[in-house]
């Protein structure tokens, strides 16, 4: 008997990602600026391979501003363009097109 730990609506949900990013050119991943790292999907980076990603930083207004800029720098050596927003606020939504 096998033990499967990983649950079925997960294995569906990443085939379906896995579907529908043919079809898209970027995807813009939202993390929790207070704490990037934890909110991040571990399996987003083996999903989305190469494709062109903007890592946003929601909650800007909750998190250090320092700290936020050391994470912004932090993904910018990973590659990953990253913009600190509110979203409640708005408060640099706009700049998301300018990325």
């Amino acid at each position: 008997m096998t033990i499967q730990w990983f649950p079925g609506h997960m294995t569906k949900a990443r085939r379906q990602i896995e579907e529908k990013l043919k079809l898209i050119d970027v995807v813009i991943e939202l993390l929790d600026a207070r704490i990037p790292l934890s909110s991040r999907n571990p399996m987003v980076d083996e999903i989305l391979k190469d494709k062109p990603r903007l890592v946003l930083l929601n909650k800007n207004d909750l998190a250090d501003p320092q700290v936020t800029a050391e994470w912004v720098r932090y993904f910018a050596e990973q590659g990953l363009p990253a913009l600190p927003i509110d979203a409640f606020t708005g408060t640099h939504v706009k700049e998301i097109c300018r990325e």
